[in-house]
């Protein structure tokens, strides 16, 4: 099916193309919009993302940016982590459209959200490529609309969507999928080189994650070429400016000028579990739910009963077409034009190795079937550094969730009378939306929450606050330490309301040595007394009074003045 030597290609125009995307489009807007509403798309509704979820972070995280100068390099962000800076990648803030929308933000209201649109958007994509994958099988406009709704009642989509925005942005892999099967429409260097760096490039801004997911089916699309001797050379070099063209991307943006490790704890912990792709957990109204080891809902890859019928329809479909062929006669299986072989050989292989390269990456490096641990491969430690850096492995296994889902698509509508093909497809949506609704339920409840700003009540906050720019932390852990995560995100919520900088926010790829040294400097600088512009939150009332700041006791906090 990835075969060029197809005439079903021949048959697909632009056009097609082009009425296919927006209608699978369509069907994924309806599904957001039948689960999560429309009150999100108010850009100036952030009450829903003040919840204390991680989403507050990301909010944030974008308030932050968009109060930040501009700067060289421009994703940098000021204040989050006074003195030090970071970037508007480590927030998990969908870089992509942070940068899009400030571009524009003197034009936008003082509360501005792009959340509730990004995840439509999302939605709308993932639709889009669905159907254009599933046009490659058919010329059903209806079998295309549906498998688009298919597609975007995905669990992983929905259990991402609000909890870790960008990566519910799984369109990026579609479109991986999407180039790879209409490899034909990008045969010369140009196209190829233009189609995965453009997408390599949308995939780093949307969320680093997105880099080994691109270059996975990247990788597929030139080993097919190799193998079937056409073009390969050209693939390696769009491969060599791809990457040198997304390496310079991320430098602009200052993904490197943040100074710490890129590699992370927890690699092996937040694997992909061998029997994801089937365990429902408690999402599924007719399976069961499998036991998993722990952190391994990070690799929650449930297909859904819909998409597990589909499979199994696909492998039968399979099996008939292999029986069906070997019945040919030689002469018929001779003729080049009508087999293929090496094409088609070319295409079974690379497919094949894909699969497998992304159940290892998801599975690795400690694989584990149900609670049990199954091998530890023992991986040169240059892999084990590279793969610390992307240690939540087990988010790979969306890469083979949706091969399955196009490979199905595919081989359905190419195999399966038209009437049937959409009739059975319709069957597998109704299965699907029915299995995975209490997923749906538990998700919808994300985007009407209970405020999670909640320790900082007191009026007296207002009152303190009045002329200050810097709201200092000492030592920058006692907020966290005290009250937790919410209360973290609580304090630079309040801080970047009021335009002030902060010492501390949770965000990723922190150097915690350097805030150690910073708590000195900025202690420092208050035993001299240079800080009538800082407003403090101390770990005891000693602390202040030792510093010579005047302390009040507010919702559970000291907090010092210089007065």
């Amino acid at each position: 099916m990835f075969n060029v030597n197809n005439d079903t290609y021949k048959r697909i125009t632009s056009r097609d193309i082009r009425n296919v995307f927006l209608l699978g489009g369509l069907a994924g807007m309806l599904v957001f919009i039948a689960c999560y509403g429309v009150s999100i798309l108010d850009v100036t509704n952030d009450a829903w993302l003040l919840s204390g979820e991680d989403i507050t972070q990301h909010y944030i995280g974008w308030k932050f940016y968009r109060a930040s100068e501009w700067t060289f390099p421009i994703g940098q962000i000021q204040g989050i982590l006074y003195p030090q800076t970071s970037c508007i990648i480590y927030s998990d803030s969908n870089p992509l459209l942070a940068i899009f929308f400030k571009l524009f933000s003197p034009l936008l209201p003082e509360t501005f959200q792009y959340f509730g649109i990004s995840g439509l958007l999302s939605f709308f994509l993932v639709g889009a490529f669905a159907g254009v994958i599933a046009r490659r099988g058919t010329e059903s406009r209806c079998y295309c609309f549906l498998a688009a709704g298919l597609t975007s009642f995905s669990p992983y989509l929905f259990y991402r969507m609000f909890i870790h925005t960008a990566l519910a942005s799984q369109w990026i892999i579609l479109a991986a999928i999407t180039i790879w099967v209409y490899r034909p429409y990008f045969s010369s260097w140009k196209k190829k080189t233009a189609a995965w760096t453009i997408l390599l490039v949308a995939g780093t801004l949307t969320h680093i994650y997105y880099i080994p997911m691109v270059m996975l089916f990247f990788f597929g699309f030139g080993l097919q070429d190799l193998i079937s001797g056409k073009g390969w050379k050209e693939d390696l070099a769009a491969a060599v400016v791809s990457i040198g063209v997304d390496l310079a991307v991320l430098y602009i943006v200052g993904a490197f000028s943040v100074h710490t490790s890129m590699e992370d704890t927890g690699l092996g912990v937040y694997s992909a579990n061998v029997n994801s792709l089937i365990n429902p957990v408690i999402f599924s109204r007719f399976l069961p739910g499998l036991p998993y080891g722990e952190g391994q809902l990070e690799g929650f890859g449930y297909l859904g009963l819909g998409v597990l019928i589909l499979t199994a329809g696909t492998v039968i479909l399979a099996i008939y077409g292999v029986y069906k062929n070997r019945k040919k006669t030689a002469e018929e299986n001779a003729l080049p034009e009508k087999n293929g072989r090496r094409d088609t050989l070319a295409a079974g292989i690379s497919v094949t190795i894909v699969f497998l390269l992304g159940f290892l990456l998801a599975f690795s490096p400690v694989i584990r079937c149900g609670e049990n641990e199954v091998l530890t491969i023992q991986y040169p430690q240059f892999i084990i550094s590279l793969l610390s850096v992307f240690r939540t492995t087990g988010r790979f296994i969306w890469c083979v969730a949706y091969f399955i889902i196009s490979l199905g698509l595919i081989t359905v509508g190419r195999m399966v009378k038209k009437k049937g093909a959409v009739v059975f497809l319709a069957v597998l949506l109704v299965v699907q939306a029915v299995d995975v609704w209490p997923l749906v339920q538990v998700r919808k409840e994300l985007v009407h929450p209970e405020s999670g700003m909640v320790t900082m009540k007191s009026e007296e906050w207002e009152t303190l606050a009045e002329g200050k720019i810097h709201l200092t932390i000492l030592p920058w852990s006692t907020v966290h330490g005290m009250n937790g995560l919410k209360a973290a995100y609580e304090t630079g919520n309040f801080a970047v309301d009021h335009g002030m900088t902060i010492n501390y926010f949770p965000i990723a790829r922190i150097d915690y040595e350097k805030l150690a040294e910073e708590d000195g400097v900025l202690r420092q600088k208050a035993e001299n007394r240079e800080d009538e512009d800082t407003l403090y939150i101390l770990d005891t009332r000693e602390a202040g009074e030792v510093l010579g700041l005047v302390v009040y006791e507010i919702d559970g906090y000291y907090v010092g003045i210089r007065e």
